[in-house]
């Protein structure tokens, strides 16, 4: 089975001939998106994190966004702790870099066109694989050499957390870089978020909580914190950016 995960959206044919060349192949395929927003590498991360591991051990997860069209952006497989990534090693293994236990680079055929890579150099590995088959242009690099996207790991200390915004969703809600587990809120809680100015935030189990344009937070269903407001854009309201860094401040 091969998942899919691209920036090319449903309006082009790109999709389109993957999913041909991998039905062509007699492989499985499931669409998770074509709309990652383009060249969103941290996107792309963000829901192959959140998707890969509902899968059965042998899927390959295929994921296409911002390839590069020049041998700058190598080609990576990767074993994970569950299942394969193939994809360029431009970042989207940022989010799950921990959970790789084995790394190649996919080394590019001297006749193959940059344009193609798409095709080529992802699409055609990832179907070998699929089917059982190991590819036959492989280098294994060390886990190392995979590229990430520098996203700094939260801080805790006495009396905030410091974090980094890592998607906007399209409802407008915030998820940063923290897990659920990092510490432990209270219902009810409230909390002051630094950034563009200083907002206060309740702890919420649900959105529909919320009243109002009260700013909660809660723990959404990929177990990230979460900034958002009911039936309303947080990220409008705060003017955030992904990547950017924020602080939340304790009573």
């Amino acid at each position: 089975m091969i998942t899919l995960i691209t920036d090319f959206s449903s309006k082009e044919h790109y999709s389109g001939v993957i999913k041909g060349m991998i039905i062509s192949a007699s492989a499985e395929v499931v669409e998770i998106t074509n709309d990652i927003e383009p060249f969103d590498v941290l996107h792309a991360s963000y829901v192959l994190s959140n998707t890969y591991y509902y899968f059965p051990e042998d899927t390959v997860h295929l994921v296409i966004t911002d390839p590069g069209q020049s041998t700058s952006v190598r080609g990576i497989l990767a074993k994970l702790d569950k299942g394969y990534f193939v994809g360029p090693n431009n970042g989207i293994l940022s989010l799950i870099k921990r959970n790789v236990k084995d790394a190649y680079e996919i080394i590019q055929y001297s006749e193959m066109r940059p344009v193609d890579k798409w095709k080529y150099l992802y699409t055609l590995p990832a179907i070998k694989l699929s089917l059982g088959e190991w590819p036959d242009n492989l280098k294994r690099i060390n886990i190392s050499e995979i590229n990430d996207l520098n996203i700094p790991e939260p801080t805790l200390s006495m009396d905030r957390i410091i974090a980094s915004i890592i998607h906007i969703d399209r409802f407008g809600n915030v998820v940063l870089n923290i897990k659920g587990d990092f510490v432990k809120f209270s219902y009810g809680e409230e909390i002051f978020l630094n950034y563009n100015g200083i907002h206060k935030l309740t702890f919420r189990t649900s959105y529909s909580e919320a009243s109002g344009d009260e700013f909660i937070l809660i723990v959404n269903s990929e177990n990230y914190l979460e900034i958002a407001v009911n039936g309303s854009s947080a990220a409008e309201k705060l003017s955030a950016r992904k990547m950017d860094i924020i602080s939340l401040e304790f009573k």
